[in-house]
């Protein structure tokens, strides 16, 4: 280690980032794992001292408290002055790309005054701008970028808190960025503007947008916005669908600007130059001119500058003819960055970037020494699909939860391919159209036969479910443990340990260990029920020890009138932005049953995502023909799936096991052709472990008075409130004949039917029932074990109840 000084010093103010981390959250917390690490960090002075000197120890203890000291010293220093809801006057600048979404844009705004005073320091804002009308966004486009100077009105908010279980956290998103208020600017023409002065930033985001828009002329939409995002850092401009794609077979490192980026653009450029005649020394300083340039334009990620550091450091030691291996430039990169901002760690492409280039530099030497025997071409893709899938594996599942084992042969497979073929080409066309699309039309028309059909057959691989499976985030044994295997494994490719049976045994079964307790846990005897916030809308998961249920998934809101200029390329989806995310958060990789209640939007407007993206094995429907096109677009995608459909019927039960029973009380047997969606809902009703739930769906009172009537129902647990807490529901004799102990209503904030009710409150209320709003309480999550009913919201405030 003597030599790689910098790589130890760069670990040691790393635990000290750590540890500061915490003690912002809970003092105990930190100072508790800052003696640990320091500890640890101790531990190699008793070590040999040709490989730990004493100096290193001494300096690298110092590092440790340097990072403890500075990340405390930042997060102090990142507040907020500005008033935390509030409707103001403000003079600003936008300090981002400025993006364009259907009827709004947004993009950050740094505040200098607000109602004429100046601002103690300039903070920035993330902003959303609406339009009235197509002209007030065309006039936007042309005068708002990165520059340009605003005045006008703005109300300031504080970022909501997440209101499901594991759930992004945005707001301390939005604090690592620096960013405390939300603002919101309802229309274009309430603000005056002066056009931005050429600056280099905006100089650099403009070229990015003139190139991503010259992509565009040049090949099909499809593979337009991936090379846009590809080789520009454009990634607004990929389509949503191709980037779930490649998402879920991890192939977003191929977006993200990174290391094999920054490796083939320098690589290209000098072959480039050098083919131009340049001399060797003047195309390295021209290529390090270039690098930051790129960077900057392609938006600067955390992967991307550290990539281009590193870059430069390799760039500027063939320069002086010194080059060392890559462990000291890691170190110096790091150093660098976290010295610009602590808050780098916490940034997870910077983990994962930093994490797999220490496997490469780790793994790739041993694994491609090993096996000479093996062509060298198929050596190297090999031991660097190896490395960086070991390494990554753990973070991808903590982060992401969703991890396919088929991702390791296609990256194998289609980087190379986009590395060698599709890039290059690309990047050819990109270049000839720029002086004229007719120059760049033939290489354009190349890349897109080469990769059209790669992507159809990467969309065909993403619909297969059988290696693809979601994860629980791992707890810390389990990286403790993971982390001993990469160390054991770590010393065999380096020939420090015998290759014996005993070897060979460790080897196998500890990894077989550790994939055991991901893929099986100790069966639970308890129900849980979680009623998610999915706004308005109901989408409530079902886990017992056998089984997972969806009762309907929410949907997106309902845009009366809406223009096709007003259309966003992905509007909100609640199953897509919280249903699936949770589900796979929870280790679940697909759902035994799925109750779509009725027809309503707001009940099955997102299913279709879930019958797109997750293996579902049975439906239960009400039973009635569709007749929206939601209902139609589901029918389809239930056959061409070949999911089975079953019927509710009242009077159907079906045991999972002792102690738990499900009952249909509603539909009924006949149906009216001009009956409404709401009185043929799918009602259930749970009995678990001797606690009782009652799930209504949307029926209405003249339901609940037929049920009444028919004794089908009685005292119960929990009901989940009919129709969202609506006074057609939830009548007075359906409350005081299930008195239930806890009623959750499934509503929206704000929205604009008024739900839930006063009369429906003030019934339950007298009734003595606990009532948990998803509109104030976010998510509830209900917990049955025998003999024993718990609850617990996301929010926990007074106003909750």
């Amino acid at each position: 280690m003597r030599q790689r000084t910098l790589l130890v010093y760069s670990l040691y103010m790393l635990g000290g980032l750590i540890c500061a981390s915490q003690f912002v959250h809970s003092v105990r917390a930190g100072l508790g794992l800052l003696l640990l690490t320091t500890v640890l960090g101790i531990f190699p002075l008793y070590l040999r001292k040709e490989v730990f000197p004493r100096s290193l120890v001494l300096i690298g203890l110092v590092f440790l408290y340097v990072g403890f000291i500075y990340y405390i010293w930042t997060d102090q220093r990142n507040i907020s002055l500005l008033p935390e809801a509030a409707n103001v006057t403000f003079t600003g600048r936008i300090e981002s790309a400025v993006i364009f979404d259907g009827n709004q844009c947004k993009f950050i705004l740094r505040l200098d005054r607000l109602d004429s005073k100046e601002l103690l320091r300039p903070e920035q804002v993330q902003t959303t701008l609406y339009f009235r009308d197509k002209a007030s966004r065309n006039e936007a486009e042309k005068v708002l970028g990165y520059g340009t100077e605003l005045t006008g009105p703005i109300e300031l908010t504080i970022p909501a808190s997440p209101t499901n279980p594991e759930s992004f956290d945005y707001p301390a998103y939005l604090h690592w960025q620096r960013i405390h208020r939300l603002g919101k600017i309802m229309d274009m023409r309430s603000l005056s503007y002066q056009e931005a002065k050429l600056n280099f930033t905006g100089t650099m985001m403009s070229s990015q947008r003139w190139l991503a828009d010259r992509a565009f002329t040049l090949f099909t939409p499809e593979t337009a916005g991936l090379l846009a995002g590809m080789l520009l850092g454009a990634v607004d401009d990929i389509d949503p669908d191709v980037y779930g794609t490649f998402s879920s077979l991890g192939l977003t490192h191929i977006i993200a600007i990174s290391g094999q980026h920054i490796t083939l653009l320098s690589a290209g450029l000098l072959y480039v130059l050098r083919l131009c005649g340049v001399t060797k020394r003047r195309a390295y300083i021209m290529t390090a001119l270039f690098l930051p340039l790129y960077v900057i334009m392609s938006g600067s990620s955390a992967s991307a500058v550290r990539a281009l550091v590193m870059g430069e450091f390799v760039l500027l030691a063939l320069l002086v003819g010194r080059l060392k291996d890559g462990w000291n430039l890691l170190g110096a990169a790091f150093l660098l960055m976290i010295g610009y901002d602590p808050y780098y760690i916490h940034n997870v492409g910077f983990q994962l970037s930093y994490l797999v280039t220490f496997g490469l530099l780790v793994f790739v030497p041993p694994i491609m020494n090993k096996y000479t025997f093996v062509p060298l071409a198929i050596r190297s893709l090999s031991a660097i699909t190896i490395a960086a899938t070991l390494v990554s594996f753990p973070l991808t599942i903590y982060y992401f939860h969703i991890y396919s084992f088929l991702s390791p042969l296609i990256n194998f497979l289609f980087v190379p391919f986009v590395s060698i073929l599709v890039a290059p080409l690309a990047v050819v066309s990109i270049i000839l159209g720029s002086v004229h699309p007719a120059l760049g039309f033939l290489t354009s028309k190349v890349v897109d036969i080469l990769l059209l059909p790669a992507l159809r057959l990467l969309r065909i691989i993403e619909q297969d479910y059988s290696l693809r499976f979601a994860f629980e985030s791992p707890s810390l044994w389990w990286m403790v443990g993971y982390l001993c295997w990469l160390i054991f494994l770590t010393a065999w490719l380096y020939d420090r340990i015998t290759f014996n049976w005993k070897t060979k045994i460790c080897l196998v079964l500890f990894p077989v260990l550790l994939f055991g307790m991901l893929f099986f846990s100790w069966p639970k005897k308890e129900v849980v029920v979680t009623f998610l916030d999915v706004g308005q809308g109901d989408a409530i998961v079902i886990e017992t020890p056998g089984r997972t249920v969806l009762i309907d998934g929410g949907g997106p809101p309902l845009r009366f009138g809406e223009q096709l200029w007003e259309k966003r390329r992905e509007p909100f989806n609640p199953v897509k932005s919280t249903v699936v995310p949770f589900l796979h958060a929870k280790g679940i990789s697909s759902l035994d049953l799925v109750v779509m209640t009725h027809g309503d939007s707001d009940h099955i407007g997102g299913i279709s995502y879930l019958l797109e993206h997750m293996p579902v094995r049975q439906v239960l429907v009400n039973g009635l023909a569709a007749r929206t096109e939601i209902e139609k677009k589901v029918n389809e995608l239930l056959h061409y799936k070949r999911i089975p459909i079953m019927e509710a019927k009242q009077g159907q039960v079906w045991n999972e096991e002792p102690g738990i029973v499900w009952r249909v009380l509603n539909p009924v047997r006949t149906f009216s052709p001009e009956g409404e969606d709401n009185a043929y809902s799918v009602v259930l009703w749970l009995e678990a472990y001797g606690s009782t739930f009652l799930f209504t769906g949307d029926l209405e009172q003249e339901g609940e008075m037929r049920l009444l009537h028919e004794k089908a129902v009685g005292p119960v647990d929990v009901l989940k409130v009919g129709h969202h807490g609506s006074r057609t529901s939830t009548s007075k004799p359906w409350v005081e004949a299930l008195s239930p102990r806890l009623s959750v209503i499934s509503a929206g904030k704000k929205n604009r039917y008024g739900h839930p009710h006063r009369e429906v409150i003030e019934r339950l209320t007298t009734n003595g029932s606990v009532i948990l709003r998803t509109d104030r309480c976010g998510a509830a999550v209900v917990r049955v074990r025998e003999g024993a009913l718990t609850y617990k919201t996301i929010e926990s405030t007074i106003g909750c109840r």
